[in-house]
């Protein structure tokens, strides 16, 4: 079997899970505070090894790196899935390449097996001291749960366990209730440093949002073409009417534009390219491109769109959380400038 057929099958396989255990009605009894929603995800893709995608082989995962976690943050997306992976597969891609071999150890089986969870504290302000990491993290994405965090204080990255004396973590509100955001607060926590590198961090952290960006822009766009097929005004289906029809073809350009930019920064370091900067304006675009489509979708379903009960809303908000996760587009376009004057210089 080729790994392009593999990994079909593995988009099939996640793809025919989600669409029974995180279907519409399922994502909207989540947003309704239903606990057991999220709770029997996660108990699944424990059992079905999808964390064990990102973490090698010789730490009891599958070794799939991030091509195969693409296909499984896609079908996230575009099920709107309340289960996080993104983080906890970051950190296992900075561990597998820059921890000891005693942080390997304790750290990638129990992410493998999905027994333990991680988040990153990157943008607050933190300081070391004998050992001791003292600071403020607000807006941790599925830090609530979190077993380990992974924390950048100045130039350094460290490792802080979440079960211990001096970290205090508060549940924040989030308007896309497929998350989690947390505020972490480091009181003379007990860490360790790691040799993480910033520029693989950052472009896992670009291309994890990016896949699930796609996924996501698909599904709004898919059931707003279905939509516009039924919804009969003046004795015509209103998808045969010329400006709609301009509209959805404007979205399905922009989203192919963004898939194949997306596939191209995936390839990028097979092919010999820096994938840094690719990875940024893939983030960029798809991010970009998510939002625009859900906003429109809102407007193309007419007075429904609007409603509590329809799914416009959640694919919505999840993309409008998409534009402001590990970087604004600001900060993006930035690296990928600043990457690509290097590459010329």
């Amino acid at each position: 079997m080729s790994e392009a057929i593999g990994f079909e099958d593995l988009r099939t396989g996640v793809r025919d899970v989600l669409e029974a255990e995180a279907s519409s009605e399922r994502v909207h009894r989540h947003y309704d505070g239903d606990v057991e929603v999220a709770a029997n995800l996660r108990r699944i893709a424990r059992e079905l090894g999808w964390a064990a995608l990102g973490v090698p082989e010789d730490h009891e995962g599958l070794g799939l790196g991030l091509p195969g976690l693409s296909v499984l943050y896609e079908e996230l997306g575009r099920s709107l899935a309340p289960v996080s992976l993104l983080p906890t597969m970051i950190v296992a891609e900075m561990l597998a390449g820059g921890g000891s071999d005693a942080q390997q150890a304790r750290w990638l089986p129990a992410f493998a097996s999905a027994d333990a969870t991680a988040a990153l504290a990157l943008d607050g302000d933190a300081r070391i001291d004998d050992h001791r990491v003292y600071g403020r993290f607000a807006f941790v994405v599925d830090g609530v749960d979190a077993d380990l965090f992974l924390v950048r204080a100045g130039e350094a990255f460290l490792l802080v366990p979440a079960d211990q004396q001096g970290v205090t973590i508060e549940s924040l509100p989030v308007v896309d209730r497929t998350r989690t955001l947390a505020e972490i607060t480091f009181s003379g926590a007990a860490c360790e440093i790691i040799a993480a590198d910033a520029d693989a961090l950052a472009t896992h952290a670009a291309l994890g949002i990016a896949a699930d960006s796609i996924g996501g822009a698909t599904a709004i766009l898919a059931k707003t073409i279905e939509y516009l097929k039924v919804r009969v005004q003046f004795g015509k289906p209103i998808g045969s009417f010329q400006a709609l029809k301009h509209r959805v073809a404007n979205h399905h350009l922009a989203l192919e534009l963004a898939r194949s930019l997306f596939v191209t920064a995936i390839g990028a370091q097979e092919n010999g390219a820096d994938p840094h900067a690719l990875a940024a304006l893939a983030r960029v675009t798809a991010a970009e491109t998510y939002a625009s489509i859900a906003d429109d979708a809102v407007q193309l379903h007419g007075g429904i769109g609007f409603t509590w009960e329809h799914d416009c809303h959640l694919y919505l908000k999840r993309a409008r959380m998409n534009e402001m996760l590990y970087g604004n587009a600001e900060v993006h376009l930035d690296r990928a400038a600043q990457q690509l004057v290097e590459q010329a210089a």
